[in-house]
């Protein structure tokens, strides 16, 4: 009996190594799911690492094959999948943390600290913008967007040293500067405590719509206390609830195919979000400009990241035209807002990005 368990087991595996081979991977540049360039042929013989890596990425059916280990690993022995980019968490909550972008786990476990030359820089930066505002007659703000884990550390599968992190020193920074920055973790942390709905997607790296309602609600107050003159809207909304099995970011990186995601949209509950703004453009990061449909409301330019993709609706009501760009302020920038002056700069970026929010 083990011999015919044995027999039948090398089989299967024969059968599959051979279906590999014959499907191998021979012309494909690019890794769409994971979001990188794939493993391209060694020059030399010897070079045992990148014939592997060749190899890897390129062997028959190898994204049906992950997904079965992963579908055992994840649904049938509850393992934890983890990779270079993503891991998944306690409870269908997912994490993203690329070291080459941004490094979410090395904020996590407070790792990635700046020196004292780098917060000089970073000072510098910030002090650089906000003077050529203030020379110019222009009001601006400052916005970092909390990291998921910062709102949702229970789900992580580390627990959070003590300590600083690096947004505190930078925050400081601000202070010592003069200069204001709006950090809406401790609001979303008191509206967490009471809501009943996730405040960022649970396989994203982002914030859903209800998140960046409350932080637009922080937001908000700021720009009424810059423009007390103004009669901004006022405007209260209604959820709409759906769940979704494959959206989210996050599953790819990890070759899951399926995760329950809590979808929510808000729209306002008197009329429709276009009686008070439309879209002249939306090319999400090739750029994005709303027509408000009140002119007395003042003018904004904004630079972001695709944290403020579910910001936009939002924003774009307290202002009389808005334009955002996905990337950060550039000499031909200040140009183009020399010639139509806005009344307000806004500068964001998510927290693990936060180092560059002036300046790349």
């Amino acid at each position: 009996m083990k011999n015919i368990i044995h027999i039948s087991f090398c089989a299967v595996i024969g059968i599959v190594l051979a279906f590999s081979i014959v499907k191998f991977n021979g012309q494909g540049d690019v890794l769409s799911a994971e979001k990188r360039s794939i493993a391209s042929k060694p020059t030399s013989i010897t070079d045992f690492q990148g014939w592997d890596a060749f190899f890897n990425d390129r062997f028959g059916y190898r994204d049906q094959l992950i997904n079965l280990a992963n579908h055992i690993d994840y649904d049938i022995l509850n393992k934890t999948v983890k990779n270079s980019k993503a891991f998944k968490g306690k409870d269908g909550w997912f994490y993203y943390i690329d070291v080459a972008d941004g490094d979410n786990q090395g904020d996590f476990c407070k790792t990635n600290l700046l020196n004292a030359d780098e917060l000089a820089i970073f000072k510098a930066d910030i002090q650089e913008n906000a003077k050529w505002c203030d020379d110019n007659g222009i009001k601006y703000l400052f916005i970092i967007c909390p990291n998921k884990h910062n709102v949702y550390p229970e789900y992580h599968i580390l627990s959070r040293p003590d300590g600083i992190t690096r947004t505190d020193q930078l925050l400081r920074a601000f202070k010592e500067s003069g200069i204001n920055c709006i950090f809406p973790l401790d609001y979303l942390l008191e509206k967490k405590k009471t809501e009943s709905l996730p405040l960022y997607y649970e396989t994203d790296t982002h914030w859903n719509d209800l998140g960046a309602y409350y932080a637009f609600e922080a937001i908000k107050e700021e720009i009424i206390e810059m423009f007390p003159d103004k009669d901004f809207p006022n405007i209260e909304y209604k959820r709409d609830v759906t769940y979704s099995e494959t959206a989210g970011d996050i599953l790819p990186m990890l070759n899951i195919k399926e995760a329950k995601s809590t979808r929510i949209s808000l729209s306002p509950i008197a009329g429709s979000i276009t009686d008070y703004f439309v879209y002249t453009k939306d090319d999400e990061e090739n750029g994005v400009i709303s027509k408000g449909k009140n002119d007395s409301l003042p003018k904004a330019v904004v630079f972001r990241d695709s944290f403020f993709t579910a910001m936009t609706q939002y924003l774009s009501t307290m202002f009389s035209n808005v334009e955002y760009n996905w990337r950060r302020m550039t000499e031909d920038d200040k140009k183009s807002i020399l010639a139509n002056k806005p009344d307000l700069i806004i500068f964001e970026s998510v927290e693990r990005h936060s180092v560059t929010i002036a300046k790349e």
